[in-house]
This record gives structure tokens, C-alpha cells and sequence, in this order.
């Protein structure tokens, strides 16, 4: 549960830029030189609760620096099925539940009344999806096959995910791969998919080119995700792409209204873990 908990509070512990949630236009601002905003970071996560909201106010982009803590404000999560809570202040632009509970299939909305202004925004709770298989094989991209008998093989795998599609509704995805409990040093740390061209299928969703060590332990996290986080995580991976390339990076598309940084999402959660160990 602690590892857990570490992995939902990295994913909702994430600056961006400001977005008008009235249209899914991406506007291009200077983010060094905007005003400061309030940021909303937040998630609803099937089977883990209590769930934490974390207000700050935005700062420099790329450095961090102007960033403080919202400590004055009211924090109320509503659900779709009749749940309405009153979040605790823990400090540290820290917003705690203590009864709210992650029902799958429940729209979930977040309403902050902050300096003066009430922001809102929400989520649809999908329905859990587990990690079905995990299986790799040798890559091209590496300096060898790792059939041989070395201790570590410091070559690459493509290891693979399988999971089945719920062919109801449509389903968005997160998936994310760690080797010893490490993001992948050099790849986009969110893998995302959209089930409209695998709708009711059984997914076997690739990594190419894994450059790891026998005896390293690879593991990957599946999140089903709901529409609103797919396309905050969608336009996040952008952003930070073309930041990373020396232009303006855009912002990412969010879910809270009244010109506010951030998102507020759902989630579920399944990872599965497997020792890498010479192929036969």
C-alpha cells in the first residue's frame, strides 16, 4: 500500500499550464512570465482511499521557484451516486477524505472555493482492469540475443502487457514500466491508449528495446483512467515534449474551470512484476 500510495502521490504531484476549460483548444502562453494561478492536483483511485488534494499557486515553469502552498481554502468532493465530503486540511496544500469512497462508474466532482472564486471539475470512475500476462522477448535493439550464460547481460528485452478491453464502453489507458521500482531512464514515463481501435479486444501492448540486466525485476502498472485524465496526461506527454526541445511548451488540457492549472481524476490500478531471466 506504501508503494502505491508513493505512485498516486507522484502522479498528482505535477505543474502545468493554464488551460480554459470551455474549449479543447491548446493555447500556446508564456509560462515564465504568467500570473500566478491556482494548481489542483488530485485523483480519485479505486480501492485506495482516503484520497488527497493538493492546492498550490504556480510558479516559474521550468524551475519551480514562486510556488506556494493554498492553505485557506474549502475543498468538497461530490459523487454522482449522492457522496458529498468536506475535505480536511492537512498542511502543506494538503486536502484529505476520510469517507469518500471509489465506486466504479461514479462521476466524481471536486469544488474549491479559493481567494474569492469557486472552482470545479470532474471525472467518471471506470471500471477496473487487470494486467492479464507479462511476457518479453529478445529486441533487435540490442547487442545480442540473451540466450547466453552471462551473469548480467546488458542488453535490451521487449517486454509485453495483455489485458482485455471491456468492449461496453469506451476505455482510456495509462500504462507506465519501472525496472527495480525505476522510471526507464530516456522514455516517456506515460504510455497512453485509447481503446477505439481495440474495442473488446484482448491488448498486447509492447515496450521496445528494455535495456535491462538479468536478475533486474521489471514491473508494470495499468491504469484504466478516466476520459478527462486521458486527455490531461495526453496533452501533458505533448507539452513536456516541446518543452524539452527548447520551444514554449503548451499546456496540457485540464478539467478545472475558472482559468486553473492542474486536473482533478480517477483512476484504477493493477501492476504485475516478473524477474528477467535467460529466455530458453
Amino acid at each position: 500500500m506504501k508503494e502505491l500510495t508513493t505512485h498516486i502521490l507522484f502522479l498528482i504531484l505535477v505543474l502545468m499550464t493554464a488551460f480554459l476549460v470551455s474549449c479543447e483548444k491548446v493555447i500556446d502562453i508564456d509560462l515564465n512570465e504568467a500570473e500566478p494561478r491556482l494548481v489542483v492536483e488530485g485523483a480519485i483511485i479505486l480501492n485506495n482511499g482516503p484520497f488527497a488534494v493538493r492546492l498550490t499557486t504556480s510558479g516559474d515553469f521550468f524551475t519551480g521557484e514562486g510556488i506556494g502552498f493554498v492553505s485557506d481554502a474549502t475543498v468538497q468532493i461530490n459523487g454522482s451516486d449522492g457522496q458529498s465530503e468536506a475535505l480536511t486540511n492537512t498542511g502543506n496544500g494538503i486536502y484529505i477524505t476520510k469517507n469518500t469512497v471509489a465506486i466504479p462508474g461514479i462521476e466524481y466532482s471536486i469544488n474549491i472555493n479559493y481567494n474569492n472564486k469557486v472552482y470545479s471539475g470532474s471525472d467518471t470512475l471506470p471500471e477496473q482492469t487487470n494486467i492479464i500476462n507479462l511476457d518479453y522477448s529478445a529486441s533487435d535493439l540490442g547487442t545480442g540475443g540473451p540466450n547466453g550464460d552471462e551473469e548480467e547481460y546488458d542488453g535490451h528485452f521487449d517486454v509485453f502487457c495483455s489485458f482485455k478491453d471491456p468492449a461496453e464502453k469506451r476505455n482510456f489507458y495509462m500504462l507506465q514500466i519501472k525496472i527495480n521500482g525505476e522510471d526507464v531512464e530516456g522514455r516517456r514515463k506515460y504510455n497512453l491508449l485509447s481503446d477505439e481501435n481495440v474495442n473488446g479486444q484482448t491488448v498486447n501492448y509492447p515496450f521496445f528495446g528494455i535495456g535491462a540486466n538479468y536478475n533486474d525485476t521489471i514491473s508494470i502498472i495499468l491504469s484504466a483512467v478516466g476520459p478527462a485524465t486521458y486527455d490531461y496526461f495526453r496533452t501533458l506527454n505533448d507539452a513536456v515534449s516541446q518543452g524539452g526541445m527548447g520551444s514554449t511548451p503548451y499546456n496540457p488540457i485540464s478539467n478545472i474551470n475558472n482559468n486553473a492549472l492542474g486536473y482533478f481524476g480517477t483512476f484504477t490500478y493493477d501492476e504485475k512484476s516478473f524477474i528477467v531471466k535467460p529466455l530458453e
